[in-house]
């Protein structure tokens, strides 16, 4: 209950936050006309940030709201506010014309931190999918997403070598037709594991083994086996021997019982022992002599020496007491001075740290995470709770619609009918005639009801005029069909005209817009987007509605009665108009026909209209794609897909471990100094997650295909992996080497089997790995047998163009070689083209940091500034297999005596590597890359012709300046 409450406080505190944004728009909309580009950037970044911080409050309050009712107004406002922020972002970008966006001035006005607008995973995604499709999925054995040749062990990759958790299993290798040949994958996790054990063993033997041996020289008397004072009789034994291994020498193997080093073992008596077949035997009773004189005194001789011994053996021993407890009192001794000396250290510590927080060096803040589980629990709790609450929903509304039909139903046809049956009788009574029922699909009796069919006066009027019209000659009908034809003319001249008239102001506009550079209004359609009046009207349209509902009394969620009786009403009455229709309609052909028998008229019965065919955007009948798969179910969908490789697994990446850091000087820099900064590999993060809000259950704006391009070793695949691991997607991999052995003929039924089976288990990412292969320009000879280009062929016609926005499907594609593709077909397939931008010197220092962290006994107050400085460049692929092939088990085992160097490392890129010396990327080869990237991406190329302009003038004003000083 107090939660319910919690939650419902914020929901309002969040509905004031919302007032407060749209009124801070209407201000920002009175702005004048202005052509400073600084200022429609402060002013558009502004409300950029109050709409993250908006939508990640109305994402709370969706994920914890359970009142249904309310839930459909949040999910409403939701997916306006995305798609406002989405269109804010998006002109931000056409603004700096750049995929990379910087608010630093806006986070300073509003005194934020760059965390606060980062784009972050909706707590709504990943949605889930029927149980029906889930449980197809996972009784499928699908095989692993591994790349050969990729970056799939690069870029801040999470899974080291230790880390790997691979299942053994057999896959299968076609030979031929028909011919399978088993494979089986080697478990290299168990073979490491057994390899560390075996060492660990033999180490632990030979440690014993010493110990054992300086035993045997220090103390022999304690440690060897001393000789037996009695004989032994009838020890017993058993032979035994292991089924199947053979002895290495021919003795006989047996196990005794007896222990050589204790004196008078008791055989017979051993607690966890009885010999097979051993039978205890009394002792026979025997009568002993009395003993002679010599025998005493023998037997007295024996016991004094017998005293003496004992005498030197309790002396001997009160000598290892006395000897023990000194070494224990310096034991004690040593265990109080360390102490001691601890605790004077821990009493310095903690003077050292008050005195440092009294003089405020430092916040004294502890995160407390146990609290921050806890309430992710309590979160989850209720989360899992909306299903449940939908489910009695849904129950509600049956009951009343029931419950309507029960009570009201009989009165509601007695009405419809009633109404309809004085219509009839006023037609006759001031028309003499019937007018024509309505068909269903123009919207039935319920037109008649509402009073929006023709009227008697209307009909009367129109009977005279086609009388008229009979009356008029030839030569009337043929002039005032001229006049309709030249009125006809004449608007569609002006329409001409206008619109001439739009485009030749539009290129005027542009022309002057080129001349004296762009004129921004906040009052046109670009600023004023529909997503802005949703958010007004759902705003309004809630406020009105549920003035009169007092949230913080409705603890348990309940759902308001009033507003599901008058809609199951209103449904229930537009159902009795459709079964009342029928009977009515015959009614009215049997009034007619007697109608027609008193006036001796003819009955014409009136002709069915047909509802209208849909057209397109032309004017022209659509015409239906014809499906071949329609026939197939979703089980055989996905064997096929299955028996194809194409639905696989992939690992459980997620976009944290994309090691990257941002470029903090990048917004000075470029709207202050007017220079091009690259960007940082940490906004790679926030562009991608900025693009899958349309991946969950809430509409959203999203592209239907990305491609991710870089080297090699700078985390496509990571990228990729994260993508269908944060919103849950199935991945259906159509890389080269999977489309092989499809023939050429079967390629497009093949793709929309995958298009559907993609739509059926949405949310879904189609992976294409080397997209570049699909589109090459001149195929190599290598990849002649797979045919690569047919894929590319269709790719564009069955996957890109099919897809709606509304389908939670994405294509993502990586591309390490774009050059060697065509431009124009790999431009068509992907909306999206993100370049990734090379490591700056905070990426590699996150980097190494990252990497020594991967290994526990690593130090962590290694200083890497000065190797990051040296190695900026190196991409993270390569700084990630430098630490894992230099912190082996062998130099992990050498910490102690030989601690690890900055050097080494160094070292492994220049002279360790088993392939030779390791060199980054040069200027020269990325640049290949900027080149393309600027040939297929609009913004790219337009911030090149800007650098390029703002260069000339900087030459020339420089140029003009010298020729002044002269």
């Amino acid at each position: 209950m107090a939660q319910a409450k919690a939650i419902a406080k914020f929901w309002i505190t969040t509905t004031d936050l919302l007032d407060h944004v749209l009124k801070h728009e209407k201000q920002i909309q009175l702005t004048e006309p202005t052509k400073d580009v600084l200022i429609v950037h402060r002013l558009v970044s502004d409300l950029f940030c109050r709409y993250v911080q908006l939508c990640r409050n109305l994402e709370r309050c969706y994920d914890q709201t359970l009142q249904v009712q309310k839930r459909a107004v949040i999910q409403q406002l939701l997916e306006a506010g995305h798609a406002r922020m989405l269109e804010l972002r998006t002109k931000l970008q056409e603004i700096e014309l750049s995929e990379f966006v910087y608010v630093d001035g806006t986070l300073q006005e509003q005194h934020l931190i760059p965390d606060d607008v980062l784009a972050v995973r909706p707590c709504y995604i990943p949605a889930k999918r029927p149980h029906e499709l889930q449980s197809l999925l996972d009784a499928r054995k699908l095989p692993p997403f591994i790349v050969t040749g990729s970056d799939s062990e690069d870029a801040s990759s999470s899974d080291d070598s230790d880390q790997e958790e691979k299942k053994s299993t057999e896959e299968t290798v076609s030979l031929g037709k028909g011919i399978h040949r088993p494979v089986v994958q080697r478990n290299r996790r168990k073979e490491r594991l057994r390899a560390a054990l075996n060492l660990i063993t033999a180490h632990e033997k030979a440690r014993q083994a010493r110990v054992r041996q300086t035993n045997f020289r220090l103390h022999p008397d304690r440690y060897y086996p001393k000789p037996i004072d009695e004989e032994i009789v009838d020890v017993p034994y058993e032979f035994f021997y292991r089924p199947g291994q053979f002895m290495l020498y021919p003795v006989k193997r047996t196990v005794y019982n007896w222990d050589f080093r204790m004196k008078k073992k008791d055989v017979v008596h051993f607690a966890y022992y009885s010999p097979p077949g051993w039978e205890e035997q009394a002792v026979p009773v025997t009568t002993v002599p009395f003993p002679d004189a010599m025998e005493v005194a023998l037997k007295q001789q024996a016991e004094e020496e017998n005293a003496a011994e004992i005498a030197q053996a309790e002396a001997a021993k009160r000598l290892e007491e006395a000897i023990e407890l000194m070494k224990l009192n310096r034991a004690a001794a040593k265990i109080q001075r360390y102490w001691q000396k601890y605790k004077a250290v821990k009493a310095q510590r903690k003077q050292r740290y008050d005195r440092s927080k009294f003089l405020g060096l430092f916040d004294d803040y502890e995160p407390n995470f146990g609290n921050v589980l806890d309430v992710e629990k309590v979160r989850s709790e209720r989360r899992d709770r909306k299903p449940e609450f939908d489910r009695t929903f849904v129950a509600a509304i049956a009951d009343e619609k029931a419950r309507i039909l029960r009570t009201r139903g009989h009165a509601l046809l007695e009405d419809i009918t009633d109404f309809v049956r004085a219509w009839y009788r006023e037609w006759y009574d001031e028309t003499l005639a019937f007018d024509v029922i309505p068909e269903p699909f123009q919207g039935g009796t319920v037109l008649i009801v509402r009073g929006e069919t023709l009227t008697p006066m209307e009909y009367l009027e129109l009977e005279r005029q086609k009388r008229l019209d009979k009356l008029k000659t030839a030569d009337q009908k043929k002039k005032e069909a001229d006049v309709k034809k030249a009125a006809k003319e004449r608007e569609q001249t002006q329409k001409r005209e206008e619109k001439e008239r739009l485009k030749e102001m539009a290129r005027e506009k542009r022309a002057r817009e080129k001349k004296e550079g762009k004129t921004y209004d906040f009052t046109e359609p670009e600023f004023m987007s529909n997503a802005y009046l949703t958010l007004e009207e759902t705003l309004v349209r809630y406020r009105r509605d549920w003035s009169f509902v007092n949230e913080l009394d409705n603890l348990y969620d309940l759902p308001i009665m009033e507003w599901i009786t008058l809609d199951k009403f209103a449904e229930v009455h537009q159902e009795l108009h459709g079964e009342v229709h029928e009977l009515l309609k015959a009614e009215r052909e049997l009034l007619q026909m007697a109608l027609c028998k008193d006036e001796r008229m003819k009955y014409k019965p009136p002709k069915p209209k047909k509802p209208p065919r849909v057209k397109g955007a032309k004017g022209k009948k659509r015409k239906e794609p014809i499906d071949p798969t329609a026939a197939l179910s979703a089980e055989s969908i996905i064997n096929e897909l299955v028996e194809h490789r194409v639905l696989k697994t992939y690992r459980k990446r997620t976009f944290e471990d994309f090691i990257g850091d941002f470029n903090y000087a990048a917004f000075e820099r470029r709207n202050r100094l007017e220079q091009d900064p690259p960007p940082g590999m940490g906004e790679v993060r926030t562009i991608l997650q900025s693009y899958l809000y349309g991946m969950g259950p809430i509409f959203a704006p999203k592209p239907k295909s990305i491609c991710l391009v870089g080297p090699p070793g700078y985390g496509k695949t990571l990228l990729l992996e994260a993508i269908c691991n944060e919103t849950g997607s199935a991945l259906f991999d159509l890389s080269v080497e999977t489309c092989g052995p499809i023939e050429p003929n079967n390629m497009t039924y093949f793709l929309q089997l995958v298009l559907r089976a993609a739509r059926l288990l949405q949310p879904s990412v189609i992976a294409i790995e080397s997209v570049q292969r699909a589109f090459c320009k001149k195929v190599p000879p290598a990849d002649q047998p797979l045919d690569p280009t047919k894929l590319g062929k269709h790719l564009f016609q069955v996957i890109v163009k099919q897809l709606k926005p509304e389908d939670k499907v994405l294509l993502v594609g990586t591309c390490d070689q774009p050059w060697l593709a065509k431009v124009g077909p790999l431009k068509k397939c992907f909306d999206k083209i993100l370049l990734l931008p090379r490591p700056d010197y905070g990426t590699t220092v996150l980097l190494w940091r990252y990497a020594l962290r991967c290994f526990p006994t690593a130090p962590r107050d290694m200083d890497v500034s000065a190797l990051a400085k040296v190695t900026i460049g190196y991409s993270p692929g390569q700084i990630l297999q430098c630490v894992r092939e230099v912190l082996n088990i062998r130099r992990r085992m050498q910490f102690g005596r030989k601690p690890l160097e900055v050097g080494e490392l160094l070292d492994h890129f220049l002279t360790g590597s088993s392939a030779g010396p390791q060199y980054p990327i040069t200027d020269k080869e990325y640049e290949k890359f900027v080149k393309w990237h600027r040939k297929v991406d609009k913004l790219a190329k337009q911030r090149a012709k800007l650098v390029r302009e703002r260069k000339l003038l900087a030459e020339q004003m420089q140029a003009k300046a010298a020729g002044a000083k002269k």
